[in-house]
């Protein structure tokens, strides 16, 4: 069953939408993701995502999306929710008010993805990286192989 998306929320209080297809890679890949910002990566933005959560990590309430929807904790989706933990890091956590997280089919590669990231400056490609150091575009991504993960 497809979930809906969610709003997650800062412990300042930015709001940051994830697309069902997120939280349902998310559940895929353990239920747990870590947003950061870190040296390099994708046109030197330095965003980058991780299952490892981190000691100083802040931790995201999941709501539903449409707040004046009726979802409770009975509906469709409501335990998907509940099994994810998303993290962001503290220098990050200001930047994602208003940001949109994705998953899919991105120059050729399946990835997470800011579609929408208004608190950084130009365009927002980053995913969701799994062996070596940062190498700016070409930080290894999980579907390097273009396998498709979600078809795993």
């Amino acid at each position: 069953m497809k979930t809906s998306p969610v709003s997650a929320v800062t412990p300042s209080g930015a709001r940051f939408l994830l697309t069902a297809d997120a939280l349902e890679m998310i559940q895929v890949f353990g239920g747990t993701l870590h947003c950061y910002r870190g040296a390099g990566g994708c046109r030197k933005q330095g965003l980058y995502f991780s299952r490892t959560r981190p000691k100083k990590a802040l931790d995201c309430r999941l709501l539903p999306a449409d707040p004046d929807s009726d979802q409770g904790s009975a509906a469709p989706g409501a335990r998907e929710r509940q099994e994810i933990a998303v993290s962001v890091s503290a220098d990050l956590a200001s930047a994602l008010d208003g940001a949109v997280l994705d998953f899919g089919n991105y120059n050729g590669v399946q990835r997470f993805v800011w579609t929408t990231l208004p608190g950084v400056k130009g365009p927002s490609c980053t995913c969701l990286r799994s062996v070596g150091p940062p190498a700016g575009k070409r930080s290894p991504c999980l579907d390097d192989r273009r396998i498709g993960l979600t078809d795993l």
